[in-house]
């Protein structure tokens, strides 16, 4: 049976990763200033909104998640008769509408998708799983290579890839840090989760503090606060140097970043941090976040995430 992973924009994933899995991307609606783009993991979107918020710090943006409309259509007029069986993984739905917007999706496709594959000559039923990931950015990437993995194995029933596919997101750490506090606290102005999460001080402003945000199982709170982002992501990668120690859930650690990568590679603790991982035979992947990413969270931020107890 043919399975398709179906993704959201904002899943930081690198293209050619999607390439080669063969991944479906739920676009979502950017609206910068007064236009409107269709953001499908757009590597060069990313990177024009990223320069141009630079130049324009006071620029109004706004993200619309991909409507169910349109998720349904996607799959009736396409998925349903290309594939077989579908696991469609969204961004949380503590942050976003997307996940409730493909659950009602989801019944019109169930409703519709027979007579599709009958008139492609399919007598097979279709079966759909749609997933709150309950992470964001690079949390969902490590959660979508997990079910990637799951997938080699073809004997695996459909109930059981669900079932050990909401074990594992159990054990998603996602971290947050983002490179312009007020721009992280403003996005967030009207999510009051997300505002706590970035307490406004004006002590840490006159001193640069940058804090680190976790998110885990769809809740988000402050892991640490560091003068510099340089600091800050230091001691993230220490942090996560101990997670790998300790052993992780999935060999990888997914790295985004909102702005172009080869500034994060260049950094001395980024290039030593990547090369230990390798010893512990961990791959680093990184990709550009996305520009929904980008836009709630600010240019220059970084994402991180990994598995582990």
């Amino acid at each position: 049976m043919k399975t398709v992973v179906v993704i959201d924009a904002a899943c930081d994933l690198p293209g050619a990763y999607m390439q080669q899995h063969q991944l479906k991307v739920l676009p979502n609606t950017l609206i910068l200033g007064d236009q409107v783009f269709s953001d499908a993991r757009d590597v060069n979107l990313s990177l024009a909104f990223f320069h141009r918020y630079a130049a324009s710090p006071d620029l109004k943006v706004a993200n619309e998640p991909c409507p169910a409309s349109t998720i349904a259509a996607l799959f009736l007029n396409r998925w349903v008769v290309e594939y077989d069986r579908a696991i469609l993984i969204t961004l949380s739905q503590t942050l976003s509408t997307l996940f409730q917007n493909a659950t009602e999706a989801s019944f019109a496709i169930l409703r519709g998708y027979r007579e599709k594959r009958r008139l492609a000559g399919l007598h097979t039923p279709f079966y759909l799983n749609v997933l709150d990931s309950r992470t964001v950015f690079a949390g969902e990437a490590v959660l979508v290579d997990a079910v990637i993995r799951l997938l080699r194995d073809q004997d695996l029933a459909f109930s059981e890839l669900r079932r050990r596919i909401e074990e594992f997101r159990q054990y998603m750490h996602c971290y947050i840090l983002p490179r312009d506090l007020s721009y992280a606290r403003n996005r967030a102005s009207d999510t009051d989760e997300m505002r706590m999460a970035f307490p406004e001080s004006r002590l840490d402003g006159l001193l640069g503090n940058k804090p680190v945000v976790r998110f885990f199982d769809g809740e988000i709170e402050l892991a640490f606060k560091a003068r510099g982002f340089d600091n800050a992501l230091s001691s993230l990668l220490d942090h996560v140097r101990k997670a790998v120690e300790l052993g992780l859930r999935s060999p990888l650690v997914a790295i985004s970043y909102a702005g172009d990568p080869q500034v994060l590679k260049q950094k001395p603790g980024f290039v030593e941090f990547e090369r230990y991982a390798r010893q512990w035979g961990v791959e680093v992947m990184v990709s550009v976040m996305s520009a929904a990413g980008g836009a709630g969270v600010g240019p220059g931020a970084l994402s991180l995430a990994y598995a582990a107890d």
